[in-house]
């Protein structure tokens, strides 16, 4: 299944030859939307990158570990699995869409510890930033512990730390999925400017 998505997203994307995959972040609070609309993408041939967080929160619960965000290495176990998963990509793949970037984890990590910085030292570049606006609501489980007030505040801290490590964050408010994968792909293609140009 792989193969065949990195093929479509080779296809989409153009030529690849000679150059590195194009990597775009879709970020934003729990329960935005991010992972429809990452399926989406899917759908129509993109390459995608599920959520390394949620992935991490499900197998430990699997395991018997029914809180693992309150385990001292959670973060550090979030951040080995993205950075491998980047680093999966197919060579062949002109561009993916990841579920939120290796600096998503500094939001939810205290600043000047060891693991802050460590996620700083790890952190990418990347091609673009998404921001996926709340829906309007946030339904926890087990899964997502986050309510509206802490999820509207993640997406606050998201949207400034990206703008720290001075990317032109491209927003995008709730709609159907299908009109925000659109949306995306439209900014994409129109060459809208995602790094910010201090001349």
């Amino acid at each position: 299944m792989e193969e065949k998505t990195a093929e479509k997203s080779k296809e989409t994307s153009g030529s690849t030859t000679n150059r590195m995959t194009k990597k775009y972040i879709l970020t934003g609070g729990p329960g935005s939307g991010k992972s429809s609309i990452l399926l989406e993408l899917e759908r129509r041939g993109e390459y995608i990158i599920r959520e390394a967080a949620e992935d991490t929160i499900k197998l430990e619960q699997a395991k018997g570990n029914e809180k693992p965000w309150e385990d001292a290495d959670f973060q550090r176990k979030i951040l080995r699995l993205q950075i491998q998963r980047e680093e999966s990509i197919p060579k062949e793949v002109g561009r993916a869409f990841i579920d939120r970037g290796i600096a998503d984890g500094l939001a939810y990590t205290k600043k000047e510890t060891e693991l802050y910085r460590e996620i700083e030292k790890e952190i990418r570049t990347y091609a673009g930033v998404f921001l996926i606006k709340n829906l309007g609501s946030t339904e926890t489980n087990r899964v997502r512990r986050e309510d509206q007030t802490a999820a509207l505040e993640i997406e606050r801290k998201l949207g400034q730390l990206y703008q720290t490590l001075e990317y032109r964050v491209q927003r995008i408010a709730p709609a159907p999925v299908e009109e925000r994968a659109q949306k995306i792909l439209n900014i994409i293609k129109r060459n809208a400017p995602f790094r910010r140009s201090w001349r």
